[in-house]
């Protein structure tokens, strides 16, 4: 399942999850050596304009 990750409104990145994120968990990025964790803090879907909902997750940078 392809997932937006936003940081507000900012669309950080698209992932494929086989599952969708839940609020509090923690997802990672790999960033070129390393990783990039963020924690999950709201879920939702989105209508596109072809009437398909797309899944979104809002997300904190974990420092």
């Amino acid at each position: 399942m392809l997932v937006e990750v936003l940081d507000g409104e900012v669309l950080l990145f698209e992932a494929d999850f086989h599952f969708l994120p839940r609020v509090g968990e923690t997802i990672s990025k790999d960033s070129g050596g390393y990783f990039t964790y963020y924690d999950v803090e709201e879920v939702w879907h989105r209508q596109e304009a072809s009437g398909a909902f797309k899944a979104c997750v809002g997300v904190v940078l974990n420092d």
